[in-house]
């Protein structure tokens, strides 16, 4: 588990999908909390997802190192979306119109030392 503050303080419990299986199942088939989700590491691309047997609606926080180069909002179940810009990291939490998060903003990883744990 990651730790993740925002700019508006929101802290977000974050599950890391570490491995194949993670990656590819993602939040498929699963509940979170509203103070949850999944963040993805991967080498620098522009990443083609989808909200396949999804349950809830997401937002979709795409990260260069630690700053935010792309936001997607409210992402549907049974959608496909393709990044516009490069990034090495992905966050997906329950879609929440309240947060406040844009291109530019930095976030904080707690507790940890390194951005790749």
């Amino acid at each position: 588990m990651l730790r993740v503050r925002f700019k508006d303080g929101r802290v977000y419990n974050l599950h890391v999908a570490d491995n194949f299986f993670k990656r590819a199942l993602g939040l498929m088939f699963r509940d979170i909390g509203k103070n949850e989700g999944m963040i993805f590491f991967y080498k620098r691309r522009k990443p083609h997802i989808h909200t396949f047997f999804m349950r809830f609606p997401i937002d979709v926080i795409f990260l260069e190192d630690k700053e935010v180069v792309e936001v997607v909002r409210n992402l549907k179940p049974w959608r496909t979306y393709r990044s516009k810009v490069y990034s090495n990291a992905m966050i997906e939490i329950r879609s929440d119109d309240t947060l406040e998060v844009e291109v530019g903003d930095r976030v904080e990883f707690i507790g940890s030392k390194n951005l790749r744990e």
